[in-house]
């Protein structure tokens, strides 16, 4: 069996979105060792939670909004749902697949997007009316901060909707 490769090039690997099985393949690995050796570099694979923490990081920062107080919501909870159904989670359970089709039912019957207030007296998760810089975004992506790319991007995107 051959060789994991040295830590950089596994972390390279794994940062380029390379899942265990895949990275296993490539060495002649089991798919345990190289969990196994993530695990020991700090990294514990749960790739769309991960990813879909990371796009909500990159637009409201804990430090700054205190975001993480707010995701116990059910709009918070609804939205995390719908990001990692467009990332293509297939293991959601039946109750986060209703969450992620709520959310979006939501999104498309208000013709609004989400946006994160977090001072607001009603809550912190509120619909707001969509503008055109919004685009096909569920969340009011807030100004100043880098827009995310390829997957991440699509995930935050309104699906096309056939009305047929």
């Amino acid at each position: 069996m051959t060789k994991l490769p040295e830590n950089p090039e596994l972390l390279k690997l794994y940062r380029n979105g390379a899942s265990d099985k895949e990275i296993a393949e490539q060495f002649g690995a089991t798919v345990q060792a190289v969990n196994l050796r993530l695990a020991a570099l700090g990294i514990r694979r749960a790739p769309f939670r991960t990813q879909a923490k990371e796009i909500l990081e990159a637009a409201w920062p804990s430090a700054e909004t205190r975001r993480t107080e707010f995701v116990h919501l059910n709009r918070a909870r609804d939205l995390y749902a719908f990001l990692r159904r467009q990332l293509g989670d297939s293991g959601l359970s039946a109750t986060q697949l209703k969450a992620a089709e709520r959310f979006e039912r939501m999104i498309r019957e208000n013709d609004s997007v989400l946006d994160l207030q977090p001072d607001n007296p009603e809550g912190p998760w509120v619909l707001v009316p969509r503008r055109p810089s919004d685009g096909r975004l569920v969340i009011r992506w807030p100004e100043g901060r880098q827009l995310p790319t390829g997957d991440q991007l699509k995930a935050l995107s309104l699906p096309a909707y056939d009305r047929a």
